[in-house]
């Protein structure tokens, strides 16, 4: 296949096959870390990993964006990958110097607080590669090669969990061997997709491209220009995110500690894992309602929303909600007993990813209608709510807060998150007038429904005595006989999951269908 022969469509599915296997190499390598490390290690690594991690967001400003927007438009333009390697080096540069600040006299336990002032360094270059391994994807997107891309990434996530249980099995895996897995496999990512472009860019296609790294000074200043004028309206808004997001992690980081923060950060990624599962169809739904925005056709943004909106958050909340009842064989799962105490966090947190899908659906909205100012004053509204609020839930009571701990974090991250979500589709009604108050009544109904049904599976494997609720053979019993009640559950009640009662019935037939020819 040539370089440039990749479909939309053939795009598409490897993108979906590549999220869908990418779960349970996800699920393996957080099943191994918080066991490996223990809360507190684990703990370190989150927070100084995430303070690093926004730093890099802040110091990208949206110019990844503009880099992949603008080689899609201009394939055949190699000057801006000769001019954003100049932004790649600098940032490189700036993480460096950034990580190694912290060693000054006073800085580490000021920026790091509890946490060893070695691992600054280290995750300030673990930041770098991970960046700069989701922009030269980008790049592979932004030019139509997305198949092999996608088949390099799996295959480096496949060795990379295998090492990572490797080093597990062998009594190795600490943070200083996590750190250089993590180098080689980001590092390893990011040469795949860098011989993608460069067999790209060498393809007979590309013969009359000139491929230069030099920049004349007028080609480098109408180059900055361009990326200085689509990146300026977003200093503001980076700033304050980067700031506010570490922020919050830093306070329970003070206040709490580094255990507090592994709880947390275990309670984070089992969210995180919950919202894996629905990552492969939103970026389906936001093609298609910027397609009928481009086409002037609101009503039909209106019909995608009221169609698939319920179905995105069924479809997130159907795991979020069992973990959520099942959170103690999760933990144990997950973490093993010495993250025993997580469980509180683990429940509220599942709850995080349910408005998570209806969010990029609404900032599709946003983006597509260019309302991007009523997007960036919403949201600096509701994280600067988020920051109070994460005052109140983590600061001691001398403060005047509560000192909840994980726990006060994550509802804090899930309250915001409702507030936002609802906030942000109430306004899109401006560009898309769809069923508002409708589907507020069918995230309750969803919500109360599929927590009773997994009340309900748990229970029945308790009594059965299948095991303790903390039992891992009896919550995969759970599980299993939660997905087969879920499916009558969809044809009695199609509302729940955002189905009409034919489309139920025809996805329950099917179901069936290939359920028999499984058994013959």
């Amino acid at each position: 296949m040539s370089a440039k022969s990749d479909s939309l469509g053939r795009r598409y599915l490897f993108k979906l096959a590549s999220n869908i296997a990418s779960i349970p190499l996800f699920l393996v390598m957080e099943a191994v870390l918080p066991r490996a490390l223990g809360p507190s290690s684990y703990g370190n690594y989150s927070f100084c990993t995430v303070l690093f991690q926004n730093f890099t967001n802040f110091l990208d400003m949206g110019t990844s964006t503009c880099l992949s927007t603008s080689m899609a438009k201009r394939q055949s333009e190699f000057g801006l990958i000769a001019f954003y390697v100049r932004v790649g080096l600098f940032m490189l540069l700036a993480c460096l110097i950034a990580g190694a600040a912290t060693y000054l006299p006073g800085a580490g336990s000021l920026i790091m607080p509890g946490v060893p002032a070695w691992m600054a360094l280290p995750a300030a270059l673990w930041a770098y590669l991970t960046w700069s391994g989701r922009v030269t994807r980008s790049m592979n997107d932004a030019l139509g090669i997305t198949t092999r891309g996608e088949m390099v990434r799996v295959g480096v996530n496949i060795f990379s969990a295998i090492a990572l249980l490797a080093l597990y099995a062998a009594g190795l895996l600490s943070l200083p061997t996590l750190f250089l897995h993590q180098y080689a496999t980001l590092g390893a990512m990011t040469l795949g997709f860098l011989m993608i472009l460069r067999s790209y860019w060498l393809s007979p296609e590309n013969a009359d491209v000139s491929i230069s790294w030099k920049l004349e000074p007028k080609q480098f200043r109408q180059y900055l220009t361009e990326f200085r004028r689509y990146s300026s309206p977003l200093f503001v808004t980076a700033l304050f995110s980067a700031l506010i997001l570490s922020g919050e992690r830093w306070l329970l980081q003070f206040f709490e500690g580094s255990v507090q923060q592994g709880y947390f950060s275990l309670s984070q990624k089992l969210g995180a894992a919950c919202f894996l599962f629905v990552t492969a169809i939103t970026p389906l739904i936001m093609r298609e309602l910027a397609v009928a925005h481009g086409n002037n056709n609101p009503e039909g943004m209106a019909r995608l929303l009221d169609r698939y909106a319920p179905m995105v958050y069924a479809f997130s909340s159907w795991l979020s909600c069992f973990i959520l009842i099942e959170a103690r064989a999760v933990v144990n799962l997950f973490g093993g007993q010495q993250f025993a105490d997580a469980m509180l966090p683990v429940q509220v947190m599942a709850l995080y990813p349910v408005h998570q899908g209806y969010g990029q659906l609404a900032g599709a909205v946003f983006y597509a209608a260019g309302e991007t100012r009523l997007l960036r004053n919403l949201s600096m509204i509701t994280m600067s709510l988020g920051l109070g609020f994460a005052w109140i839930m983590l600061a001691p009571a001398e403060y005047g807060g509560l000192q909840l701990g994980a726990t006060g974090l994550a509802l804090k991250m899930v309250l915001i998150q409702v507030l936002t979500v609802n906030l942000l589709f109430f306004f899109c009604r401006r560009v898309a007038p769809f069923g508002f108050f409708r589907n507020l009544l069918h995230q309750a109904v969803c919500l109360v429904v599929l927590i009773g049904l997994a009340l309900v599976t748990r229970e029945a494997t308790l009594l059965a005595g299948l095991g303790s609720d903390a039992d891992i053979p009896r919550f995969f019993c759970s599980g299993i006989l939660y997905t087969l009640l879920s499916l009558p559950l969809a044809v009695l009640f199609p509302f729940v999951f955002g189905l009409s009662k034919g489309e139920a019935v025809l996805r329950f037939s099917q179901v069936l269908d290939f359920l028999r020819k499984r058994m013959r």
